[in-house]
């Protein structure tokens, strides 16, 4: 690959049960993403559903879309003939229960709820949906690395050779870009900046931070100058505007990094007491977010002189992916399972090694779930042995080569 290719790199690391997927430009990470076979979600999935119930006070129906799974058609999106622009008539003058719809999921499940949905799709898809009995999922959506090369990358390296191969096929045009590199992919740099990516807590220059809360309503970002802050006049205030300029630089890649969405609030490190100096920070807010956002919209400041910013709900945040969004993220028992995983595999690596995971009854028993551990087995050459530690705390894990017991 070429320096030119080299400065524009998605780099795939595959493991037992997940894709983790890093996109550098000239080093810096861009963009993250993680994609797991236990938790697909489903964004671009056409289905053939049936309607299970209608909501009248919710202006949608639920609908049953394949393999247990369950989704909301809201009453706009429920009617394929509707014109753009026009109003949406009521959800029972749409549909009716036990009804059959071919539907596009819209939105993964998040926040505790179920996927959305609609009807309004063209007419080669319909056809395709009415062809399966409902419910039915029809065809997937697009994957995170589908979704990544839809803006292709100057050099796609990762540690699959299998992947490699299929990408190759897939993406004919960007086979030349394709190339395999031993595990493990992402450097010690790297594999700390995405452990950071959980923390409430993002530092800036000369001791500011971001300080990133995520609740069901809306995520705040507070931008803080911290001891850095400076003295009294022209100096506090030089120093406020650009922990401002930087704070909205870096707030807009972590929005991205973070896959946050829906209402997003910014809290400045103090705002100047004229119209024109909040302007120029609109201004760079607005250029912030549209170079790294694009499909974010800065709305303005609110009365109480937050910045406003929203972008559309449709795959979860990483914090939800990795487990419950709290003060920083509290990870699953899954998520601990899967990295008990990456380091077994690091271990199994060594010439003679039998790794073994030890850990609390949570962690083994996401460990034994779905297919990851069948995935170790294939990759690793022989199973993983499990042992269950009565006592541990949920989260607690640990990697052993058995042959130093």
């Amino acid at each position: 690959m070429g320096d030119a290719m080299d400065t524009d790199r998605l780099l795939i690391a595959a493991s037992p049960g997940e894709r983790r997927l890093a996109r550098l430009r000239a080093g810096r990470l861009v963009a993250y993403t993680i994609e797991r076979t236990s938790q697909a979600d489903l964004v671009g999935a056409l289905c053939h559903a049936r309607v299970t119930a209608v909501a009248q006070a919710l202006a949608g129906a639920f609908i049953a879309i394949g393999g247990g799974a369950v989704a909301f058609l809201p009453a706009d999106e429920a009617d394929p003939a509707r014109a753009d622009g026009t109003p949406a008539r009521p959800i029972g003058a749409i549909v009716t229960v036990g009804q059959a719809l071919p539907v596009r999921i819209t939105r993964a499940p998040m926040g505790g709820k179920g996927s959305r949905a609609s009807a309004r799709l063209d007419a080669a898809d319909r056809e395709a949906a009415l062809r399966v009995p409902p419910p039915a999922l029809v065809s997937p959506g697009p994957g995170a690395v589908a979704r990544a090369l839809a803006d292709p990358p100057g050099a796609i390296v990762t540690d699959d050779p299998d992947l490699a191969a299929t990408l190759r096929a897939g993406f004919p045009a960007l086979a030349g870009r394709i190339a395999t590199a031993p595990a493990p992919l992402f450097d010690a740099a790297l594999e700390e900046e995405i452990e950071g990516l959980g923390a409430p807590e993002v530092p800036l220059p000369r001791g500011g931070r971001l300080a990133i809360a995520i609740t069901a309503a809306v995520t705040t970002i507070d931008i803080d100058t911290g001891s850095g802050g400076g003295g009294g006049g022209g100096g506090a205030r030089a120093v406020r505007e650009a922990a401002n300029r930087t704070g909205l630089l870096e707030a807009a890649r972590q929005v991205a990094l973070r896959s946050l969405s829906g209402n997003i609030v910014i809290d400045l490190a103090g705002l100047p007491g004229g119209k024109g100096g909040r302007a120029a920070l609109l201004a760079a807010a607005e250029a912030a977010f549209a170079a790294t956002v694009p499909d974010a919209r800065v709305l303005g400041f609110s009365r109480l002189g937050l910045l406003e910013v929203v972008r559309p709900r449709i795959h979860p945040a990483l914090a939800e992916l990795l487990g419950t969004p709290a003060s920083g993220v509290v990870p699953s028992p899954l998520s601990e399972a899967l990295a008990a995983f990456r380091a077994a595999l690091r271990l199994a690596a060594e010439p003679g090694a039998a790794p073994r995971l030890v850990a609390s009854r949570a962690v083994v028993a996401a460990a034994r779930s779905g297919e990851a551990l069948a995935a170790y087995a294939a990759k690793a050459g022989r199973p993983l042995a499990l042992v269950e530690e009565p006592g541990l705390p949920d989260a607690a894990w640990r990697v052993e080569d058995g042959r130093r017991r």
